[in-house]
């Protein structure tokens, strides 16, 4: 559970002032281990007054699809290698590199366009 506003050191926050959220990751790969997990999830959703963030892979899997029913289905794309490349050079700049536009798109590239992986081999 994440909180997010004020500090909570500010004096006597209420619970209900604080903002919150849930965030479920891998959603997609619930299953064989979680028993009625994605049941239990969908339950959660439909009583929480918290917002619930899930987090999926595979839009198309089987257990996804009984979840959607009751998500607001919001679908990324993966950035550009020149978007990344721009990315990776600012925060390389940050924490004192010099990376030349070519070389931060040659990683990008070579990492699929995956941002984690791009900062891994930073």
């Amino acid at each position: 559970v994440l909180s997010f506003g004020p500090p909570a050191s500010s004096k006597k926050k209420s619970a209900a002032s604080q903002k919150r959220v849930i965030i479920m990751d891998e959603v997609d790969g619930m299953g064989a281990g979680d028993r009625s997990g994605m049941s239990e999830l969908i339950k959660l959703i439909k009583t929480s007054k918290v917002p619930i963030i899930c987090i999926c892979n595979d839009r198309q899997s089987q257990k996804v699809r009984s979840l959607a029913g009751y998500c607001l289905d919001l679908r990324f794309k993966r950035p550009i290698k020149t978007v990344i490349a721009r990315r990776a050079m600012r925060i390389g700049q940050d924490e004192g590199m010099k990376i030349e536009q070519n070389a931060a798109e040659a990683i990008a590239e070579s990492c699929g366009n995956d941002i984690r992986q791009v900062l891994n081999c930073l």
